[in-house]
């Protein structure tokens, strides 16, 4: 308005002392203006540098009142929501501290940032622990497992906790946090499972060594019985030759031939676990399984066609070379094939095997062996690999369990899938 009455007065000529104040009223407003425009800038300047140091316990002190009722406002608002972050904060860490795996996050220096009481407990560290370095008094090389795992990696590490033996399943991954990189581990006591599983193999080994052994040594035990209380009765006639009957020579052949016959499946099968129990150690190559897969179906073919059982090859060429002992590989896939072409009734009519490569959603190397066989009944399908059980009359049980261990040894793993009726499928996994 000042400037808007200088110009009327200027342009008409009418004072020019009344121009001339009024131009000076002019500079002195635009003076206040500018100093109150920088005042506001270097209150809000102010205002955001103590918001940057996270420093919003202070009182604004401003003679705007609109301006500092808006500060007041902005503080009142970031206060509530740091109370609401610091309660989600002390949620989700009071539920870490009291589950009940063992939960440890530490930076790059080794400077634990979490340590909750499960973890306490499983290591039994009553001292204040502030890196990991620290928990070499538990055991060096789990300190060493915490620095080597990346994400998804796993380990099993028995540490000793004074007198007491225990197996720790630990489990790491990375994150990422404001350009801070930490590391979450879990350990879990698996001790008391193993302990269980073991004690259940071994009922179960025993269970079918006990089976075995005694279906091979009952009848040698009642024949040679036989067979003494038959010799007994001609050396009751106390004469340096004996004429045998011919029934009789009949019988004790037939009774040394069962015994002979008994005696090697006995031997048969005590070589058999022996196998079991000295798996060779991988030698690892790199290989095409897809090539594997092709010698395979070649070598089985006149065989499978001899039984008029078709062959179905998927191969996806997308699967990368994987590290395996070939000849171990080989011989796992020939014994799932074998079986296969064993499954089927004589009365069905088509038989098919298909047999496929292919890489899983977690790009994990697959292979299946899966027919339309008469399948394998629920409970036997819980027996599978246990070492000597088998379904076949004239099988030995040991194939399913031998592929079990030759898997894992090269950190793999086999499964399989069956319906009674429809067929099976053995998947391997790499």
């Amino acid at each position: 308005m000042t400037i808007f009455v200088w110009a009327i007065v200027s342009v008409h000529n009418e004072s020019f002392f009344l121009g001339l104040v009024f131009l000076v009223l002019i500079v002195i407003q635009s003076r206040a203006l500018f100093k109150e425009q920088a005042a506001n800038e270097l209150s809000i300047n102010r205002f955001l540098d103590q918001l940057k140091k996270n420093e919003i316990d202070f009182e604004p002190e401003e003679k705007n009142e609109d301006l500092k009722n808006q500060y007041k406002a902005i503080i009142n608002s970031i206060k509530e929501r740091q109370k609401e972050k610091e309660a989600e904060y002390q949620y989700f860490r009071n539920i870490v501290q009291h589950v009940g795996i063992g939960i440890i996050t530490f930076n790059k220096s080794g400077d634990i940032q979490l340590y909750n009481f499960a973890a306490k407990k499983l290591l039994n560290t009553s001292y204040q622990v502030n890196n990991i370095k620290q928990l070499s008094k538990v055991s060096e090389e789990l300190v060493e497992t915490f620095r080597e795992l990346k994400t998804g990696g796993s380990k099993l590490i028995q540490v000793n906790i004074g007198e007491e033996s225990r197996q720790l399943s630990v489990y790491a991954i990375e994150l990422q946090l404001h350009d801070k990189h930490f590391k979450l581990v879990s350990l879990q006591n698996i001790q008391t499972e193993l302990d269980e599983k073991e004690m259940e193999a071994w009922r179960n080994l025993i269970r079918v060594l006990t089976h075995e052994i005694m279906n091979s040594v009952t009848p040698i035990s009642s024949l040679t019985g036989t067979t003494r209380e038959m010799l007994s009765e001609y050396k009751a006639n106390d004469k340096e030759e004996v004429a045998i009957q011919k029934d009789d020579m009949e019988d004790l052949m037939y009774s040394l031939k069962t015994i002979e016959n008994r005696s090697e499946g006995l031997i048969r099968f005590l070589n058999e676990f022996r196998n079991l129990t000295h798996t060779p150690t991988p030698k690892l190559k790199s290989e095409n399984i897809n090539v594997l897969l092709e010698g395979i179906c070649l070598l089985m073919s006149k065989e499978l066609k001899g039984k008029s059982i078709k062959i179905h090859k998927s191969f996806d060429q997308k699967v990368p070379e994987i590290s395996i002992d070939r000849e171990l590989i080989e011989q796992v896939i020939i014994n799932l094939v074998k079986n296969a072409s064993e499954s089927f009734d004589s009365a069905q009519d088509e038989k098919n095997i298909w047999i496929t490569s292919n890489l899983d959603a977690k790009k994990r190397v697959v292979i299946s062996v899966k027919d339309d066989g008469a399948g394998i009944e629920p409970e036997a399908l819980t027996k599978i690999f246990i070492p000597f059980f088998t379904t076949k009359k004239n099988g030995s049980g040991i194939g399913l369990s031998l592929s079990k261990e030759i898997m894992r040894k090269h950190q793999g793993n086999i499964s399989v899938q069956s319906t009674l009726g429809t067929g099976t499928e053995f998947v391997l996994k790499f």
